[in-house]
Formats: structure tokens, sequence, C-alpha cells
């Protein structure tokens, strides 16, 4: 049934997208959107496949007193972060790219409340009640999945913290690193219950999480390279360039470049010499190794 609802979904994107081209044609678009309705119909009729945008958050140590309550001032520290944490994954899954460009359509979706209290050790319950559209809740439920893996991976080793860091935007270091340091300054166990997946991280863990991304440190300068523009990808948000002595250079679009700037770029420098500007980040990790990642600010002739 999962396969079914996905296959459908792919589906309506596909003639959605043709629907957009074929504005002109009035027979065209007139067929296109008799399918995606119709496809919709059955999308909604597929019943037994539940996605439901839901998490239980829950906590121990100094910030509750056993199952019976949880400070205010520590809950509305912890549940800021971790809710612009979704919202920066859902505009990701939704937009790519360019939800790190300011286009936030629908993102009120990725709103979440407080809807229940779950017993045992103190915690909240998070739940989406706003949902724009068919996919809203399956792209809010992953978000919320993928911020679970996120912070799995941040609290589990050094290696696999420097993996994921120059792929996680700074929006979403910076709120983690919020989120984490309340909970180890309450001395607190993590455990997330969503669906059938449970995640709980250690009290020793959530601390090295926070150490972790607290002592990382990155400094940053802006260089300029001659050479050839091999491509831009809108999508993955990365670029490739070759310099004059046939060094390979790739990262990622800085975030003040939006959408139409950057097919702009591509269009007129794609496979011709120009110049690029472009920041260089080095990041030193706790464990003392070195990363370095780049991402382009501009393109001059």
């Amino acid at each position: 049934m999962i396969n079914s609802r996905n296959k459908i979904k792919g589906q309506i994107i596909e003639l959605e997208n043709l629907l957009s081209l074929a504005s002109g044609d009035f027979f065209m678009s007139k067929s296109l959107s008799k399918k995606i309705s119709k496809l919709k119909e059955e999308l909604n009729d597929l019943k037994s496949e539940s996605i439901e945008a839901k998490v239980s958050i829950l906590f121990s140590g100094n910030a509750v007193i056993g199952s019976k309550g949880v400070k205010i001032d520590f809950l509305s520290k912890v549940l800021k972060p971790f809710q612009e944490l979704v919202k920066t994954e859902t505009s990701k899954i939704k937009y790519g790219i360019v939800g790190k460009r300011g286009k936030t359509k629908d993102i009120n979706d990725a709103e979440l409340y407080l809807t229940a209290l779950p017993t045992g050790s103190f915690g909240v319950q998070l739940s989406q009640l706003n949902n724009s559209n068919i996919f809203s809740e399956s792209d809010v439920s992953k978000a919320i999945e993928n911020v679970m893996d996120l912070i799995s991976l941040v609290t589990e080793s050094d290696e696999s913290f420097e993996d994921i860091v120059n792929s996680t935007p700074a929006r979403s270091l910076n709120n983690l690193k919020n989120f984490l340091k309340e909970i180890e300054s309450e001395k607190s166990i993590l455990k997330f219950e969503k669906d059938n997946k449970s995640l709980e991280i250690s009290k020793e863990n959530i601390h090295m999480g926070y150490e972790r991304i607290n002592s990382a440190h990155t400094e940053e300068n802006i260089i300029e390279l001659k050479g050839t523009l091999r491509g831009i990808l809108l999508d993955s948000g990365k670029f490739e360039f070759i310099d004059k002595n046939g060094h390979k250079t790739s990262g990622y679009i800085n975030e003040s470049l939006d959408e139409e700037k950057i097919v702009e770029l591509n269009i007129e420098y794609l496979n011709k010499d120009c110049t690029i500007k472009i920041k260089k980040y080095i990041t030193t990790f706790i464990s003392g190794r070195e990363k370095t990642f780049y991402e382009l600010i501009d393109i001059i002739q």
C-alpha cells in the first residue's frame, strides 16, 4: 500500500510539472488537470496507510519530577529550537536548496502543536495540525524523522558528526546546539517515540553531542579562482568549478543567491572561462581533525 501511495504521489508531481509547462495549451491543460484530479481521488481512497506527523519527546533529570511535571522554562527553551529544526528540514524536503533562500510557502504546515502528555517519564507529544495539501503530513513526518537522525548522528561519535557538518545548514547546527545545551544542563536523557521507531540518548551522549557542536571552530575566508564553471545544480544546491591548473573545486551555493540569480549564472557562464568568488570554510573539530568546504558567492567575467 505504501508503494502504491508513493507511486501515485510521483505521478501527480510529474503531471503538475507538465501542467505548468502547458499553461498556454487549453486542451492539454484541461486533460492534465483531469488526470491530476483523478489521481488525487485515488490517493484519498488509500485510507489504510496512516502517516502521522507526530512525535513524543521524553525527558528525565533535574528538569522533571518523575511523571508529575516538567519545568516550564526548560520546556520552552527546548521546544523552540526543535520546532525550528523541523521547519528547516521540511523546507529542504519541499523545496530542496531553494528552501534556504526564503521560499517558505506552506511552511506553516510544519508548525507543531502540543497535543498530549505521554505517560511514564515526563514528556510531550507534538503533532502537526495544519495541513494545506496532500503531501504536507508526509513531508513533516519525514522532516521529524530526519531531525531525529541528525540528533542521533551528532550525539553518536566524532566521526558521524564530522561527516554531516558541512551538509547541514548553519541554522540547524545552531538550533541543535541550543536544543542539546538545555538538555545537557539539566542532566537529562532524551527519548523520542515516533510510529514504531524509538530513540533514546543517554546523558553522557547528550553531553558529548553538545561539546562537539560547541567546540567546532570555523574560519572563513573569501577567495577568487579563475577557470571554467562546470555547472550549478539548483536542486542539490551544489556547484563544480575547474581552475586554470585543472584542480576541481566543488561545494554549496551561498544562501544570498536566489533561484533566478542561480539560473542566470548557469546560463551565462556554463563551460566558459570566468572568475568565481567563493567563501572557504575550515572547520576544526574537538577531535583535532579539520574539514574544508566551499560556498559559491558570485561569478564574474
